[in-house]
């Protein structure tokens, strides 16, 4: 179960990492991290506390614990787990040779059961091995300490395993 959860962490770290990369590529293109520059802007953020509005920014929009990335990886975490579950129910209505999907959308009680069976996995599953007691943040500290090296490859993990979730999914279509 250990080797599960370090992995899952991986997974999360890496994809935390690509969030906050991409999103601070992005903040170039953002007019508003431009206009936080000029100095009449820079004064009137100054009066109310702030030196430097983008650092700000990044502080909040970078938290482990509450910011938008985290948010961000947490969500993509539960939507991989997601796509394993409907590959997996693809496979299941391949094997048994019927199509469930219409039966299943057909009222709003099975909708609501199928809501209840796909989403009750990946809350436990996310919970028990990310965030109960904060895991993530523990393991997110042990891989922030690596050499450049093994983050190299962690990050390749994370990439790989998100790779090979969607290529599940798009592949399991294939079987219907």
């Amino acid at each position: 179960m250990k080797k599960i959860e370090l992995f899952w962490n991986i997974v999360y770290y890496g994809i935390y990492i690509f969030d906050v990369l991409l999103r601070n590529l992005l903040g170039y293109l953002n007019p508003f991290s431009l206009i936080n520059k000029i100095n009449s802007v820079k004064k009137f953020h100054s009066a109310h506390g702030v030196t430097d509005m983008n650092k700000f920014k990044n502080r909040i929009l970078n938290n482990r614990r509450t910011g938008i990335s985290s948010i961000r990886s947490g969500g993509t975490m539960g939507g991989l787990l997601v796509l394993i579950e409907y590959g997996l129910f693809n496979i299941y209505q391949a094997i048994i040779g019927k199509s469930l999907t219409s039966d299943l959308w057909e009222n709003n009680t099975n909708i609501i059961v199928c809501i209840i069976v796909f989403l009750g996995p990946v809350i436990f599953i996310n919970n028990r091995l990310l965030f109960k007691n904060d895991k993530y943040q523990n393991y997110f500290n042990t891989f922030d300490k690596l050499e450049e090296g093994a983050k190299r490859n962690y990050y390749m993990v994370s990439l790989i395993s998100v790779a090979l979730i969607f290529s599940f999914f798009f592949l399991s279509f294939l079987m219907l």
